[in-house]
């Protein structure tokens, strides 16, 4: 395989990422939001949150750059020794599954709600399960070529449904502002914590580019799109809702859908269109997540690549089946929350710090992989 042949582009970077943050938080943060802070802030939450994770992504991107080529499963043994950076890589591996199953779960409970209702949901997710093996088993190219494909589709959707959302929207929904000053806001960062998880994955994907250098481009776009989108989506629904309907909703998301119709078009109703492109959106989350936990096997042992998505199809599968309702779905997605600031920040800076006081820098170019 010659040099070169595994890189992905700049533009396939921001989209995979992009790609990555867009998912089941889509739906589960503006209830979520509505829950912890009860006031018409949500908004202001979503801006602190991409605050925040672009932060988080600068202190990534330092790290990675010192360790030109190497991933996260590699430079942190350098960094910590073998034994503490294996454990560490374990559990990143085994966070990157949790996404997978969380993302995939929550997207077998909504095609099972709204489509299949009389389909176990097991059948739904085996299904989901091997279409996506057969597009991980060719890597991180065909994986990103179809993410650069599908994902300005995906945006352009997701801005015209919810615009069109502005045909219920009334002004006085988002006010008063700061109307119990900025403690609910401080309450409503814990929900975002979800939404961004996946910003960590740039300590593996960063070593795959073709231009390493762009990596703080790629974060600043990466990131500022889902913060648009979750952005758009919290002010529209908290205006055409409001604050008390969002929290008695299971799915605001698509309240707000199915509250208005546009006559004499191709579409009169947008809840159908809206969630097959969302079902896309899901699936290459879940095709990243599972693509990292892959790599990370691969590393580590002497599995190959290929082999490593077979075993963990196994493991994604129990641990989708973990939780019983939607109330435990929601508890896994608060776990995933705070596992996912622990290695988006708390973990990167500490072994950032450790690699600038030792001056730990490798600029040797690894072998490719899948």
């Amino acid at each position: 395989m010659k040099m070169g042949t595994t890189r992905i582009t700049t533009i396939q970077m921001v989209a995979l990422l992009s790609s990555a943050l867009i998912a089941v938080g889509i739906f589960t943060l503006p209830r979520d939001l509505a829950m912890k802070v009860g006031t018409p802030d949500l908004w202001i939450c979503v801006i602190l949150g991409g605050i925040c994770g672009y932060l988080s992504s600068l202190i990534i991107v330092s790290l990675s750059l010192r360790f030109e080529r190497l991933t996260f499963f590699e430079f942190n043994k350098l960094i910590i020794g073998k034994w503490l950076g294996t454990i560490l890589s374990i559990c990143f591996i085994g966070y990157a599954l949790l996404i997978g199953a969380f993302e995939i779960r929550s997207m077998g409970e909504l095609t099972q709600f709204y489509l299949l209702e009389e389909t176990p949901i097991s059948v739904i997710l085996i299904t989901m399960y091997w279409v996506a093996i057969y597009l991980l088993i060719g890597g991180i190219n065909p994986i990103a070529r179809l993410i650069e494909l599908l994902n300005p589709i995906c945006i352009l959707i997701f801005i015209l449904v919810f615009c069109l959302g502005f045909k219920v929207f009334e002004l006085d929904n988002l006010r008063p502002l700061f109307g119990l000053g900025a403690g609910p806001i401080l309450k409503g960062m814990t929900p975002t914590f979800l939404t961004f998880s996946g910003l960590e994955f740039l300590l593996v994907f960063i070593a795959m580019m073709q231009k390493p250098k762009d990596a703080k481009k790629v974060a600043l776009i990466g990131l500022g799109i889902p913060v648009f989108i979750y952005l758009l989506a919290v002010v529209i629904i908290t205006g055409g809702l409001s604050v008390e309907r969002m929290k008695h909703q299971k799915w605001p998301t698509f309240a707000l859908i199915q509250e208005y119709e546009y006559e004499g078009i191709l579409f009169e109703r947008f809840d159908s269109l809206f969630l097959v492109v969302w079902l896309i959106q899901m699936f290459t989350t879940y095709v990243v997540c599972q693509y990292v936990a892959a790599k990370g096997i691969s590393q580590l042992t002497r599995i190959s690549y290929k082999k490593a998505n077979y075993v963990l199809l196994a493991a994604v599968y129990i641990i989708c089946l973990i939780p019983q309702d939607l109330n435990q779905l929601e508890k896994m997605g608060t776990i995933i929350g705070w596992t996912s600031f622990a290695f988006s920040f708390f973990i990167p800076s500490i072994l950032l710090i450790i690699a600038v006081i030792r001056r730990l820098k490798h600029e040797a170019e690894p072998q490719n992989g899948p």
